[in-house]
């Protein structure tokens, strides 16, 4: 990689919670779409998440845990998981590289993880008036050292052949809102159409229509989550052509209209381990 690039120098995590918690097998209820990124670190117990791409993860004691952004869709847990968890959001030029460098879910816990998490836990629970520069710097730090175990051991060779991909994410986050073809994104990589497609779907291991649709229902979800917004409104905000489109998708995702998925929410409130 270039020596002058540096995917990550800017990286600004934002921490929205942490803590360390036990749950049953009514988490499932808790953890499903979630608009933030998380971490885990498995204290004792055990339990079975599933993402997306029919991926499924068993959380075992003496692991961390990298969950994307909206990734995680059931969890099965048939003992008491005992369990520290920190929710954070990234920018959307710092999830884009995440998305080319397809970042691990999944690495082994050194012994000095578990107090890391502890004190990072314990920084983050620290009300904010009583945070001093030195405690805010210590949770970025922290939190940023924890990301850097789920990037590649070849992370500099996966950036150089990937990080062509990079604008065309960036284009699809700037635009969301308005009509995006696959022409418009093969421009921008100087390539054909036809091309572009099956490069992109190679890479992501979906198509840039599904790409797109995915980051629609996203920004939906997140919206549903977070604002007060009618369904309407949220529906053309996040760049669907009709709010009965917009409630088919949601449902094909999520297994129930947008109305209901905002009063569970309403209901089981944050935080959401």
């Amino acid at each position: 990689m270039n020596e002058n690039i540096n995917p990550f120098e800017s990286i600004k995590p934002k921490i929205m919670e942490a803590g360390c918690d036990s749950v049953d097998s009514s988490w499932h209820r808790f953890v499903a779409f979630f608009p933030y990124y998380r971490i885990y670190y498995i204290v004792s117990g055990h339990a079975v998440i599933f993402l997306e791409n029919n991926k499924k993860l068993e959380l075992v004691p003496g692991n961390l845990y990298f969950i994307p952004a909206f990734s995680l869709f059931d969890a099965h847990c048939d003992q008491i998981l005992k369990h520290y968890w920190i929710h954070f959001n990234l920018d959307i030029t710092t999830a884009s590289y995440l998305s080319v460098f397809q970042i691990k879910n999944i690495v082994p816990a050194l012994p000095t993880d578990e107090p890391i998490m502890d004190l990072l836990t314990k920084l983050v629970q620290k009300p904010d008036e009583r945070k001093g520069i030195s405690d805010w710097l210590a949770c970025e730090g922290l939190l940023r050292f924890l990301i850097s175990k789920f990037l590649p051991e070849n992370s500099d060779d996966v950036y150089a052949s990937s990080a062509r991909f990079v604008p065309v994410l960036k284009y699809i986050d700037d635009n969301i809102q308005n009509t995006i073809t696959n022409a418009q994104l093969s421009e921008l990589m100087y390539l054909s159409t036809t091309y572009f497609s099956s490069l992109f779907t190679k890479q992501f291991r979906i198509s840039p229509q599904q790409y797109i649709l995915q980051k629609r229902l996203n920004m939906a979800i997140s919206m549903l989550f977070e604002s007060n917004r009618s369904v309407r409104e949220i529906s053309y905000a996040c760049g669907f052509e009709s709010e009965n489109y917009f409630n088919r998708q949601f449902r094909k995702l999520t297994g129930m209209p947008p109305g209901k998925y905002r009063k569970i929410s309403q209901m089981l409130n944050l935080p959401r381990r």
